[in-house]
């Protein structure tokens, strides 16, 4: 969702123009742009190896409503927020 909202925004296109080069209907997208919007914004919090103590998990929500509960490894986390 929020590719083709980047993807959009980058192209230049009008929603409809962009919906119908994509096969998904303008509303749809509509309520992508919107939903991007509401998300916008740094909602992560900084960690820093001192912060955590290793028997801590620390949960990670992406935008689509995946959670991840995981042990306080920082290369772990910083390769499950690429994903």
């Amino acid at each position: 969702m929020l590719s083709l909202v980047a993807d959009w925004k980058a192209s230049g296109l009008t929603q409809k123009a962009f919906s119908t080069l994509h096969g998904i209907k303008v509303a749809t997208l509509g309520y992508w742009v919107a939903r991007s919007k509401e998300l916008d914004g740094n909602h992560f919090i900084p960690i820093t190896s001192g912060s955590a103590r290793s028997f801590e998990p620390i949960e990670i929500i992406y935008p689509t409503g995946v959670r991840l509960r995981v042990e306080a490894n920082l290369a772990l986390i910083a390769q499950l927020i690429r994903l």
